[in-house]
């Protein structure tokens, strides 16, 4: 989900883009070297261009290191949904893979990069069946349970439209930049990550 915040941030970039390089002479002279794409690439600030609000729920059972016998004194359950913000961009900065063959130029991406904002929990959202004889869930227990719902929420990162929409979004820049330049811009294939890569790719 892209808010509209996102969305506005993004034309504002992109019509950055535009004005630093409308001066340019789009009149070819002589083919730009890779380098000299590479430095002028890298003038472009990181943006973050697609954002996603997700909430998973993680379920508590029992109590951590206690005896089975407690059992029957009852239940002790809870149910805690864990929300997180998340947004995902592509630093164009660390693009190296550029190769000029005539009066096309071929780039290729780097790896995305993905922060969570923030983790917290909606607490009246939490559902929480305790028996009159079972102690309550403390503090500690519910922090236990918000980590677990982090690493849930790390681990279905490959069912959230994240990466795709922040690649698109800077191929579109990177074209402009190439554009006026006078020069095609040819993308090379997007890289396909697995879950387990996608939280690689998560800034701490």
């Amino acid at each position: 989900m892209t808010s509209d915040s996102t969305k506005y941030s993004f034309l504002l970039l992109s019509l950055f883009v535009c004005l630093l390089f409308s001066c340019a002479d789009n009149t070819k002279t002589a083919a730009p070297d890779e380098e000299e794409l590479r430095s002028e690439i890298s003038r472009l600030p990181m943006l973050y261009t697609v954002e996603a609000e997700v909430e998973v729920l993680v379920e508590g059972h029992g109590q951590n290191g206690t005896a089975e016998w407690k059992s029957f004194f009852g239940s002790r359950d809870i149910i805690v949904p864990v929300k997180a913000y998340l947004k995902a961009g592509i630093d164009l900065s660390k693009i190296e893979d550029v190769e000029v063959k005539g009066d096309k130029v071929y780039v290729l991406l780097p790896d995305p990069v993905i922060e969570i904002e923030s983790t917290e929990i909606p607490w009246e959202k939490v559902v929480a069946s305790v028996s009159g004889l079972r102690d309550k869930f403390t503090n500690r227990e519910k922090e236990f349970l918000t980590r677990k719902g982090r690493i849930k929420i790390l681990e279905d990162m490959g069912n959230l439209d994240l990466i795709v929409p922040a690649q698109e979004h800077a191929e579109q820049i990177v074209a402009n930049l190439i554009l006026s330049m006078g020069y095609t811009p040819v993308f090379r294939a997007r890289p396909i990550y697995d879950e387990r890569e996608l939280i690689r790719f998560v800034k701490e």
